[in-house]
């Protein structure tokens, strides 16, 4: 059975980096997560996790520029921990 263009494009998740603001598969880029129970900010959740996240490429322009900006604090509505965002920074 073949799949037509738009029944493949349903099936393909797709997000928007903070970064750049290009859309790209969510297997391609990096979630933040602020946990709805504990407020907790994690990186690569499950997907049963929920809360309010955010995604960025794996892109060092993409890290530094929502750094910067301070967009992973305005989008999650809490200081992001000294640990994630060195993490971040260790993106290539």
């Amino acid at each position: 059975m073949m799949l037509k263009q738009s029944d493949l494009e349903k099936r393909l998740h797709f997000r928007k980096c903070i970064g750049c603001d290009t859309l790209k598969e969510r297997a391609e880029m990096i979630r933040i997560m602020k946990l709805h129970d504990t407020g907790e900010i994690i990186i690569n959740p499950t997907s049963r996790d929920f809360g309010r996240s955010l995604y960025i490429c794996y892109n060092i322009e993409c890290v530094n520029k929502s750094l910067k900006k301070k967009k992973l604090q305005k989008i999650l509505k809490k200081e992001v921990p000294e640990e994630i965002i060195k993490y971040l920074e260790k993106v290539k």
